[in-house]
C-alpha cells in the first residue's frame, strides 16, 4: 500500500522439529502434504476488530509461495482470546517453508475500543497516519527451524495477529483512534495450545473408530473448498442434537443419524502426541448458530423480568450476515427452551442472569438500530469465564473485585434483580463466588485470579457464581505496556547489558496484564519496574524508529543500540514485554521486548 511501511514481525515460538523429517529437502518434488492452520489471538483492549482475511501465505525456502486459504474471510480477531479457529486444511509440495504472510483487508474494518465503559467505533491508520486498506504481515521462521511438511504427519501453524502489540490506541480524541503497528506471531510447537474450534458439513460419522469427519466451513462460511478434517470422539465427549443433551455414544449415535452435509460444529483440543483432534463438545443439527435461525453469542448485561439486554459479540444471520457487538434484547417466554454447556439436567428461564455467557437462537429484527428477539425459542449457558483481584477466601468461598466478564468490562453490567433481595444483588466489587470444594491453596488477598463457571440463577444470589475453576494468575505469563503521550529523552532509572529499570515519571498506562487482570505498576512496592533477559539473554528484542524496525537476538545488542539512540533527541514512547512477572520485586524476565521511538 503506497507510503505505509511494513513492519518487521517476528516469531514468538518458532516451528515444530518432526520426528522422522530430519530427511525432508528443501525442494518441493517430493510428493504433498497436509497442513492445518489455526486462527486466534492475544488478549487486548478492543470490543471489536473485525477485518477481512484475503490470503494466508506460505514461502518454501526456495522462495516459491503457495496460497492456503481458498477465499477471503472476515474474522473478528477479539472474538479469538480464548480459542483458535481452524481455518483451512490444505495440501501443499513437501518441504521446508520459511516465512508466512497473512493479508489484511481494513477497507471495510470494524474496530471498537471501549472509552468510559462503553464501545466506541474507531478509526484505524498507519504509522504514518494515513487510512490503511489492505495490508501484508509476516513473520520469517527460525532457518534452522522451518515449517516442515511431510507425507503423512499433518503439520499444525497458529497464527496470532497479536492486536495488544499490533495497535496504539488513542482514546482522548473523537472518534478513537487506533495505529496499527502490525505483529503476526506463529506457533507450530502447540506450546501454549487453546482450545480449538471445527466447523463444517457432515461427511462421515464412524462409531466403531469414533471419529466424526468434516467438511471445514470456518469463519461462518457456508461456501469453498477449506478442506477436511477429523474429530476424534471418546465416553466423556458432550453432545447437543437439536437442542438434546448426550454423552458418549449415544450422542455420536444422535450425530450419525444427521444427513450428510449437515452443519456440525465441535470443540476440542489438539493432542500434541497423536496429532489428533480431540473433541470435548459436538453440537449438530438446529443446536448450531446459523443453521436454520439467527443466532447470537454474548453475555447478559441486565435483565428485567423475562427481557434480557445481551451483549452480543456476534450474531450470525440465516443469509450468513454477520454483525458484531451489538446490543440486542431478548424476551424470554414459557416456550423458550434452556441448556447448559456440559450439562444434561432440566433448566428455565429463570436460571438465565446477569453475566451469564449464552448462545440464543430466534429471529433478530432490526428497527431502526435497535436490535431484538421478541420470542427466543433456544437459549444455552455458557462456561463463563471472568478475572479480577481476591477481596477475601473462605472455605468454599471467594470474594472477587470483578474487573471484567467474557470480555465486557464490569461496570457494563446491571446486577438489579440478581439478589434475593436489593441488598443482596451482585456487587462489581465485591463479587461472590461458591468455590465448592475447589482448593484455593496459595491465593491470597489481591492476588489476581480467573474464574469460569456460571452465573447463579438470577434472584437467589448470594453466592453470584459458582466456580468450575479457579486459576491464580500471578505466576502465568504476563503482558508489560507503559507509555508516553511525550516522548521520554530518559526512560529508564538505569539501564545495562543486563538490566533495564524503568521510570514510570510522567507515564501514561503503565500496568501487567495476566489473563485480562490488570495491576498498576505505580500500586506496587517497588514502583520501578526492571526488565531483564531470561537465561542467556537470547530471544528476540525489537526497536521501533521512524517507520523501520531493528530486531536483535541478544538482550545486550539491544540495549547497546537502545542506548545509543536515546541521545537525546528523541524519546521512548511505548514499551512491550512479554514473560514472567515479579510482583515483589516488580521485574518481568522476558525473551521478548518491543520499544517504540520517536
Amino acid at each position: 500500500m503506497s507510503g505505509f511501511r511494513i513492519l518487521i514481525a517476528w516469531l514468538a515460538m518458532v516451528a515444530l522439529t518432526l520426528t522422522g523429517c530430519g530427511g525432508v529437502d528443501d525442494d518441493s518434488s517430493g510428493g504433498e502434504g497436509e497442513v492445518i492452520i489455526g486462527l486466534t489471538d492475544a488478549e487486548a483492549d478492543f470490543m471489536a476488530y473485525a477485518v477481512d482475511v484475503n490470503s494466508i501465505k506460505l514461502t518454501h525456502v526456495s522462495g516459491a509461495e503457495v496460497e492456503v486459504l481458498p477465499q477471503s474471510s472476515r474474522i473478528d480477531f477479539s472474538q479469538y482470546v480464548d480459542m483458535t479457529e481452524f481455518v483451512t486444511a490444505a495440501t501443499i509440495p513437501n518441504g521446508k517453508y520459511k516465512k508466512v504472510t497473512l493479508t489484511l483487508d481494513y477497507s471495510n474494518a470494524d474496530v471498537q475500543v471501549e472509552v468510559a465503559g462503553e464501545a466506541a467505533q474507531a478509526t484505524v491508520q498507519d504509522s504514518d497516519g494515513n487510512p490503511i486498506t489492505v495490508m501484508d504481515v509476516s513473520v520469517t521462521l527460525d532457518t534452522n527451524r522451518p515449517l516442515v511438511i511431510a507425507p503423512g504427519i499433518p503439520a499444525h501453524l497458529t497464527l496470532d495477529f497479536d492486536l495488544e502489540t499490533s495497535n496504539s490506541v488513542d482514546t482522548g480524541v473523537t472518534p478513537p483512534m487506533v495505529t496499527v503497528l502490525p505483529m503476526l506471531l506463529a506457533d507450530v510447537e502447540l506450546n501454549d495450545p487453546k482450545p480449538h474450534r471445527l466447523r463444517g458439513l457432515l461427511e462421515e460419522v464412524d462409531e466403531a473408530a469414533q471419529t466424526i469427519k468434516l467438511a471445514m466451513r470456518p469463519l461462518q462460511h457456508r461456501h469453498g473448498d477449506f478442506g477436511h478434517f477429523k474429530a476424534h470422539v471418546d465416553d466423556d465427549t458432550h453432545y447437543e442434537v437439536d437442542g438434546v443433551a448426550y454423552t458418549g455414544s449415544e450422542g455420536l449415535a444422535q450425530v450419525a443419524l444427521q444427513p450428510l452435509a449437515s452443519w456440525v460444529v465441535v470443540y476440542g483440543s489438539l493432542n500434541t502426541n497423536t496429532r489428533r483432534f480431540e473433541a470435548s463438545e459436538v453440537y449438530a443439527g438446529s443446536s448450531v448458530p446459523g443453521s436454520d435461525q439467527d443466532a447470537l453469542t454474548g453475555i447478559v448485561t441486565a435483565r428485567s423480568d423475562n427481557e434480557l439486554i445481551v451483549t452480543a459479540r456476534m450474531i450470525v444471520r440465516t443469509d450468513g450476515s454477520l454483525v458484531f457487538n451489538a446490543d440486542v434484547a431478548v424476551m424470554l417466554d414459557s416456550e423458550t427452551v434452556v441448556t447448559k454447556q456440559l450439562s444434561q439436567d432440566n433448566f428455565s428461564i429463570d436460571d438465565i442472569s446477569v453475566g451469564q455467557r449464552i448462545h440464543v437462537l430466534g429471529s433478530v429484527t432490526d428497527s431502526s438500530g435497535d436490535l431484538s428477539i421478541a420470542s427466543a425459542e433456544r437459549v444455552r449457558m455458557m462456561l463463563t469465564p471472568f478475572s479480577g483481584s481476591v477481596v477475601s477466601t473462605n472455605d468454599g468461598e471467594l470474594v472477587v473485585d470483578l474487573q471484567q466478564m467474557a470480555g465486557q468490562p464490569a461496570t457494563g453490567f446491571n446486577f438489579a434483580g440478581t439478589g434475593q433481595s436489593t441488598a443482596q444483588d451482585a456487587d462489581e466489587a465485591n463479587y461472590q463466588v461458591n468455590t465448592a470444594t475447589l482448593s484455593l491453596a496459595g491465593i491470597d488477598i489481591n492476588d489476581p485470579v480467573r474464574v469460569r463457571g456460571f452465573v447463579t440463577p438470577f434472584g437467589s444470589a448470594p453466592a453470584d457464581f459458582d466456580a468450575n475453576s479457579v486459576t491464580d494468575v500471578a505466576a502465568v505469563q504476563s503482558d508489560l505496556a507503559i507509555t508516553w503521550e511525550t516522548p521520554a529523552t530518559a526512560p529508564f532509572v538505569s539501564s545495562s547489558d543486563s538490566e533495564l529499570v524503568v521510570d514510570l515519571t510522567d507515564s501514561g498506562r503503565h500496568y501487567v496484564r495476566r489473563h485480562w487482570v490488570l495491576t498498576d505498576l505505580t500500586s506496587l512496592a517497588v514502583t520501578t519496574p526492571s526488565i531483564v533477559p531470561a537465561g542467556a539473554g537470547r530471544g528476540l528484542f525489537a526497536i521501533h524508529q521512524n517507520g523501520a524496525v531493528y530486531v536483535y537476538t541478544q538482550f545486550s545488542a539491544f540495549e547497546t543500540a537502545l542506548s545509543e539512540k536515546l541521545d537525546g533527541s528523541v524519546g521512548v514512547t511505548r514499551i512491550m514485554a512479554g514473560g514472567d512477572f515479579d510482583n515483589d520485586t516488580a521485574t518481568l524476565t522476558t525473551s521478548r521486548v518491543r520499544i517504540m521511538l520517536r
